[in-house]
């Protein structure tokens, strides 16, 4: 799969106070120390719908009461946004979303935030493929989710909370082009429709359609289809066969 590599090194601090430094970036607390608002979000020169982004996350001291987390799908017009990383809601592991109307509402959660200590860094890295979220801390996966509805918006950045200080490091995204899955049915004439019309169009959009039979292995079909359209940005379905049924009985379980 093709990837492009950005190294993040252009901040914008959104909320909350921040140091913006060579390879680094700290967030240093909330605007107002007496404020009940302690939290802090920088967007980074980065956009992607799909891909990973990656960081090291070092806590000064009173993990417990803070939060690093890597936040995708940001919308500038409404302000929305998913996280996922490490605190938050008194678990280690961490997918939450944001909305300036409806707040902070936790999707997935993991681990004991009292396994963290003062001074302690992890790596994390979240992959985003369509809906579908994982989080691995050092290498581990942790949280794999599928989020409620397709993203909104492709800013990427950093979220923290609490109020002492967050350090993230080396921050980087990997972007991918958007999947297109193809529900159609094998032979001819759909498989020249796939290979001489999908596909090329697909390319030139800079996306990357494919099929079932391209990338899973025997096995479970429906789990397959199921998988496809959880991952994908657009799902392309040929449905001149009589599958339309079944398709829409699919597509309302997914």
């Amino acid at each position: 799969m093709e990837e492009q590599i950005y190294k993040l090194t252009k901040w914008a601090a959104v909320a909350g106070k921040w140091k913006f430094k060579e390879d680094s970036v700290v967030y240093l607390g909330p605007e107002d120390p007496n404020s009940t608002i302690l939290y802090g979000v920088a967007l980074g020169n980065a956009r992607a719908r799909s891909g990973s982004t990656e960081t090291r996350v070092h806590f000064f001291e009173k993990p417990q009461a803070s939060a690093g987390r890597i936040i995708f799908g940001y919308n500038p017009q409404t302000r929305e946004y998913f996280s996922v990383g490490l605190g938050g809601y008194n678990f280690a592991y961490v997918l939450d979303e944001f909305s300036p109307t409806r707040g902070w509402k936790a999707l997935a959660a993991a681990g004991s935030i009292e396994n963290f200590t003062p001074n302690s860094e992890f790596q994390i890295e979240t992959r985003i493929y369509g809906q579908r979220v994982s989080l691995l801390v050092d290498s581990i996966k942790v949280v794999e989710h599928n989020l409620p509805r397709p993203l909104d918006g492709d800013h990427v950045g950093l979220f923290a909370w609490g109020s002492s200080q967050v350090e993230f490091k080396a921050t980087k995204v990997a972007v991918t082009r958007p999947k297109v899955f193809v529900v159609m049915q094998f032979g001819e004439p759909y498989d020249s429709l796939y290979t001489e019309v999908i596909k090329p169009v697909a390319e030139e959009m800079g996306l990357e359609a494919y099929r079932v039979d391209d990338v899973y292995m025997p096995g479970i079909i429906l789990q397959d289809i199921r998988r496809g359209i959880i991952e994908a940005e657009v799902v392309i379905a040929e449905i001149t066969p009589p599958n339309l049924m079944s398709f829409t009985k699919l597509v309302t379980r997914v």
